[in-house]
């Protein structure tokens, strides 16, 4: 993992066509664009081949690049002429082909590659009663909005994660981009070099603070509007929470999405939850102090044909939803949360309902990906940015403060400020980082590069060496050695991992992938003990797991010598 680049903060004004062309231009000049411009070309094959065998990542690489292109030229064809242009003229100022542009929309093809595999049931979904999410379907994105109350001195803070397949590139160079376009009001968004996207983290003017969280559903399309316009669109017109509900209902949108959307001046928040046929808010009761949004459709009829294979899914988002929800409520009995107790909930390491474990894979708020971490409060026009390697928050963080005027420009970290800029920025301290946060980031970036085993089996011993007591790489180390056919090691893992996990789903995942390692290793007696205790366990999505416990018993020792597909990310596997 490479030490980050200095954060980097552009001002463009004009027309949307004038700042991409800008923006393009400041980059070429400043350098670090190359790397997510390379990612986000590549990123469709990689994750939805996930960790197939090489010959087959090859070959069908070419067929998921060949659809990739068709499907995001579509999506391109159906934005905004204004918009679009703005993209064109940024690959141009960039040097790159207009064309490129194109593949701003890659992260509504993944959800629409997942909602349509999930309607036709093909792929990872053609056999529900052992279905698991597809690669691209990781969700991990968390946010918090509070107010009143629950902040130590009442005014709104919006608090988020991004959790996203790019480790090493989105967090390598962070990067923070101040518009003042000829129409709409001025707005600013927090991206890396290369990504001229006002969707992750934006604000505005008029103090509304948007972010944007992976939904997965079955109503998709291939045309409407794509999440980088709409973002935008609320960014530079919305004033008031009404405003961004309805120009997210101006236009269908082509994907799956939530937004979580805050206003200063209102001093409230609320979730814009949106697929391709409909929207829904979620907004909080009138005496609520937060709201909490990560990566499930909570309004009843948006969770009809959503996209939820297994319970590891729905327990990775729920878990995080709750842990957020108390942690803000213990900060709203101590007086209210500063911005460094947002940031420390951002890399909150205990789950919901396992408080006292630390964990560093599984329904955890500070996910191995994080490569943005970021606390906003508008009326101040100050933000405060991780800007270490991911998992970003957990290291040093900066204050930035800005001016809605300035000069235009670009400035780096360490260099003089153009005169008239407007931005302030200055050491914030830094959050605690374990080695083992290091390691397992390293094991996740092979996993999303290239499905490497024994190199993030290295990844994950170095972790257990740190960390030997945290039950969620015992699990994950688990897989990994069934996948090099190490069964006697492999049984050992879930040894240790029993030791320490109370988590009911967690512990069946110990049980039954540590019985199938056992019958692998030709030790019957502790598949027998551990089917057994699998069993008699009782939980949430427990049974899902005692259903293939039982149709394990039938089954000979070599049944069990093959090696399973396993989401490090999802902290999920099964025999492919």
């Amino acid at each position: 993992m490479s030490t980050p680049k200095p954060l980097w903060i552009a001002r463009l004004a004009g027309t949307q066509a004038d700042m991409g062309r800008r923006h393009g231009e400041l980059l070429a000049a400043a350098g670090g664009a190359d790397a997510v411009l390379g990612h986000y070309r590549d990123m469709p094959a990689r994750l939805l081949l996930g960790d197939a065998p090489p010959a087959t990542r090859a070959v069908a690489g070419l067929a998921v690049r060949g659809v990739s292109e068709l499907l995001l030229a579509r999506l391109a064809a159906d934005r905004p002429p204004e918009l679009l242009g703005r993209s064109r003229a940024f690959m141009a100022g960039l040097g790159r082909p207009a064309g490129w542009a194109r593949y701003l929309g890659v992260m509504d093809l993944f959800q629409n590659f997942v909602g349509t595999a999930a309607r036709w049931r093909f792929g990872p979904f053609a056999r529900p009663a052992h279905a698991l999410m597809s690669a691209a379907a990781q969700p991990a994105c968390s946010t918090v909005m509070a107010w009143g109350a629950a902040t130590a001195d009442g005014t709104v803070h919006h608090a988020r994660n991004f959790d996203f397949p790019g480790i090493g590139v989105w967090d390598a160079s962070p990067a923070i981009v101040m518009c003042a376009p000829d129409r709409g009001m001025p707005y600013g968004f927090v991206t890396t070099r290369g990504a001229d996207t006002a969707v992750v983290t934006v604000w505005n003017q008029a103090g509304l603070v948007i972010t944007s969280h992976t939904r997965f559903h079955t109503a998709v399309a291939f045309r409407g509007a794509s999440i980088v316009d709409l973002v935008h669109e609320i960014g530079r017109r919305a004033e008031t929470l009404a405003d961004a509900e309805r120009i997210a209902r101006e236009r269908p949108a082509a994907s799956t999405w939530g937004l979580a959307v805050s206003s200063a001046r209102e001093r409230r928040g609320i979730v814009l939850e949106i697929h391709a046929g409909r929207v829904a808010v979620i907004a909080p009761a009138a005496a609520a102090t937060h709201v909490v949004c990560c990566n499930r459709y909570r309004d009843p009829a948006m969770q009809d044909g959503e996209v939820s294979a297994s319970p590891a899914w729905a327990l990775h988002s729920d878990r995080r939803e709750r842990r957020l929800a108390a942690l803000v409520a213990a900060a709203r009995a101590r007086g209210g949360a500063t911005w460094r107790d947002l940031a420390a909930m951002l890399t909150d390491r205990e789950d919901a309902d396992a408080p006292g474990v630390t964990r560093q894979l599984g329904a955890v708020v500070a996910q191995p990906c994080q490569v943005q971490s970021i606390v906003v409060a508008p009326e101040s026009r100050t933000l405060w940015l991780g800007v270490g390697a991911a998992p970003v928050g957990e290291g040093a963080w900066l204050r930035v403060g800005w001016d809605w005027d300035g000069a235009t420009g670009a400035w780096e970290l360490g260099a003089p400020m153009p005169a008239g800029f407007g931005v302030t920025v200055a050491d914030a301290g830094s959050l605690p980082r374990s080695p083992a946060s290091d390691a397992v980031a390293r094991a996740l970036t092979i996993e999303h590069r290239g499905h490497d085993t024994a190199a993030m089996a290295a990844e994950l011993d170095r972790a257990i060496a740190e960390a030997p007591a945290d039950p969620s790489l015992r699990l994950a180390q688990l897989w990994l050695e069934l996948r090099r056919d190490a069964w006697p090691r492999a049984v050992e893992h879930a040894s240790a991992g029993l030791g320490h996990e109370t988590l009911p789903y967690r512990r069946a995942q110990l049980l039954l992938w540590g019985a199938r390692a056992a019958m692998a290793a030709g030790n019957q007696p502790r598949a027998v003990e551990w089917r057994a205790e699998l069993a008699a366990l009782r939980g949430e999505g427990v049974p899902h797991l005692q259903a293939f416990g039982r149709r394990d018993e039938t089954k000979a020792p070599r049944a069990f010598r093959r090696r399973p597909t396993a989401s490090l990310a999802l902290l999920e596997a099964s025999y492919s």
